[in-house]
């Protein structure tokens, strides 16, 4: 493999790799990537994986580390923190109330910390994934046809729906998107969804596949507008 090895690395001087020693012995038949190269290949493989959870430009300093805490966002943190620092333990969590609250921030900050972790994740705006699914339509490649895709979003690991409820409510639209959640339901994956909607307000569908999950939680943020927040504050 190819790397931008620095030869200023004490252990193997730039090889990448070292002879392992077992009781003593050096053995010459065999290698071990040195420290150096496991951090390259580490750095590289979670710039793939932020590549393609495709998180929007605005994510860029969407961390937990930088989340503007107060007491109205405190257990939306905790939960988005949990499944983020405890990947199976919590595994679908729908962060609901009006905009610019926190939602997406928080929804973003769990995809990168799994994808700092090596585990794979991926943002969809909701109406942006069904005009993805509806171009493979067009697509005669297996990766981007319609089947490609949809196989795509049912089986990564993490699956951010950002802004549920704005698409449109066609036939079509309810249901892939409730074939989508039944099957990531029934295999135990990883889901996200973040909506302007209030809990009464969300499809009742939906709603009650989000609240059966074992290992599921839905949380109201009833906070105001973050910049409305610092303006009145100043």
């Amino acid at each position: 493999m190819e790397t931008s090895l620095s030869t200023d690395c004490e252990y193997c001087n730039g090889f990448g790799s070292l002879y392992p020693i077992r009781d003593g012995v050096v053995i010459y038949s065999e290698t071990t990537p040195c420290i150096c190269t496991q951090k390259e290949l580490k750095e590289k493989k979670q710039q793939r994986l932020l590549e393609s959870c495709s998180l929007p430009p605005f994510a860029d300093k969407m961390t937990f580390e930088n989340f503007e805490m107060y007491v109205e966002v405190k257990e939306a943190y905790q939960l988005a923190k949990k499944m983020a620092d405890e990947p199976g333990v919590l595994r679908w969590l729908g962060l609901i109330g009006q905009n610019g609250n926190g939602k997406t921030h928080l929804a973003v900050a769990i995809c990168k910390a799994w994808i700092d972790a090596g585990f794979p994740a991926r943002y969809a705006f909701v109406s942006l994934l069904l005009d993805e699914l509806r171009e493979g339509f067009k697509k005669e490649d297996a990766e981007n046809s319609y089947e490609g895709k949809f196989r795509y979003y049912c089986n990564i690991p993490l699956l951010l729906l950002d802004d549920f409820g704005t698409e449109s409510k066609t036939v079509w639209v309810q249901e892939k998107l409730d074939t989508l959640i039944d099957y990531r339901l029934m295999n135990n994956l990883s889901l996200i969804v973040t909506s302007n909607l209030s809990l009464d307000e969300m499809p009742s569908r939906i709603r009650s596949r989000l609240m059966r999950h074992s290992k599921g939680s839905i949380v109201g943020i009833m906070a105001e507008d973050y910049s409305l927040r610092r303006k009145r504050n100043g």
